[in-house]
């Protein structure tokens, strides 16, 4: 059977045949043929096992008394609800009216990605379908629903396909880690689930942080790909600057975009956290822990701007969710941030419309002269939007 393996489930005393499809990511049709049937599966009262970006989940629509009392003897969960899985941030509309302001920007900047939100409902669901057939009971505790917008090249698609609402804890027995890959999955469940969709290793490993959110507060129940320092800062105005290896260009961007941003909001440098306000920058090739070029020090310097203090980082999906605006040097970083997050494409530009600015490494200071007094008149005419 091609691309598929059978794997033995105990189901009404006889033994059944496992269905595992594999799927290669990177195969579109597949990868769509392959969440087509992982929806009719859940249709079908059926338990689905799925990677999502964190982890494995095992997927069951939760209108389904039947199917969900086998999720819960699986997890071992008698009570309580399970997180509801969405196919897009729209859908957040289905279950609550009115998304605290955390919870907004994390969905904004976030979704789809690693973090789940736990958010009042005020009492009901905002479908009347889903509140009149009693699921605000079923998905919901002390009036607090969690939600969770997972990326992944089947998950979306899947979900979608149901059309009903869809629950999925993580593919594990209580107490046992949570599952990274198809195999880890069967090693625990095999024979306990009806559908696992194999499309290889999860792209992080960890589970997605749980944060709850109510009036302007939030906090994080559990810690999984962000911490409270990265929540912090998905939570400020985050300006990303990326180049190719975090020496030149973009520490210089970034020194001159935060001294820019400090004189019109009329406040130091180190102030603009309090602003919540924050500038960063990356390489797409960067060694970690790197200083800036001697030569962009000098002429950032000049110009107002110490980066002396600066440390090269590698650009990571998490960098460039947590960032309202992305600027890069060339098409070329522009393609890798978008690679790297598909959801945040539509936040990564080129700092210049017009075209690419040259790398200066290895050139003279006259050099990287005009190449950071480009990058300063650059930015002011896009910080000057940003600030009023």
């Amino acid at each position: 059977m091609t691309g598929q393996a059978l794997f033995v489930t105990q189901a009404n005393g006889r033994m059944m045949a496992t269905r595992v499809i594999k799927v290669n990511p990177s195969d579109l049709s597949a990868a769509a043929s392959a969440a087509a049937k992982g929806a009719d599966a859940l249709r079908k009262g059926k338990l689905v096992g799925f990677a999502t970006e964190t982890v494995y989940g095992v997927a069951a629509v939760a209108s389904d008394p039947g199917v969900l009392e086998r999720l819960r003897e699986l997890k071992s969960r008698l009570r309580g609800p399970f997180s509801v899985h969405l196919c897009g941030p729209d859908d957040t509309g289905r279950y609550v009216s009115r998304v605290p302001p955390p919870g907004r920007r994390i969905i904004d900047k976030v979704w789809p990605g690693p973090i789940t939100l736990v958010l009042p409902t005020g009492g009901k669901l905002s479908d009347a379908k889903l509140e009149a057939a009693g699921l605000h009971e079923i998905l919901t505790y002390r009036g607090r629903i969690a939600l969770r917008c997972p990326d992944g090249p089947v998950a979306g698609k899947m979900l979608a396909g149901v059309g009903q609402p869809v629950v999925a804890p993580s593919a594990n027995l209580a107490g046992e880690p949570s599952p990274r890959t198809a195999g880890d999955v069967l090693e625990v469940l095999d024979g306990r689930i009806d559908l696992l969709l194999d499309s290889g290793p999860t792209q992080y490993g960890l589970d997605s942080t749980i944060l709850r959110c109510e009036g302007d507060n939030w906090k994080i129940l559990r810690k999984g790909v962000y911490d409270t320092s990265g929540v912090r800062q998905i939570l400020a105005r985050t300006y990303l600057f990326v180049c190719t290896g975090n020496m030149c260009r973009s520490p210089m961007a970034e020194g001159l975009a935060a001294k820019i941003l400090a004189e019109g909001f009329g406040c130091k440098v180190g102030q603009l956290t309090d602003r919540g306000v924050r500038v960063v920058s990356a390489g797409v090739f960067a060694v970690d822990g790197g200083t800036a070029s001697a030569n962009a020090v000098c002429v950032a310097g000049e110009l107002g701007a110490d980066i002396s203090w600066h440390r090269a980082q590698k650009l990571t999906p998490q960098l460039i969710l947590s960032a309202d605006m992305v600027f890069c040097f060339s098409g070329q970083h522009v393609a890798e941030a978008r690679r790297l997050a598909p959801s945040a494409a539509g936040r990564v530009q080129l700092l210049d419309k017009h075209g690419d600015i040259a790398d200066p490494i290895g050139a003279g200071v006259d050099v990287y002269r005009r190449t950071a007094r480009r990058i300063e008149r650059l930015l002011k005419a896009q910080m000057e939007k940003e600030i009023t």
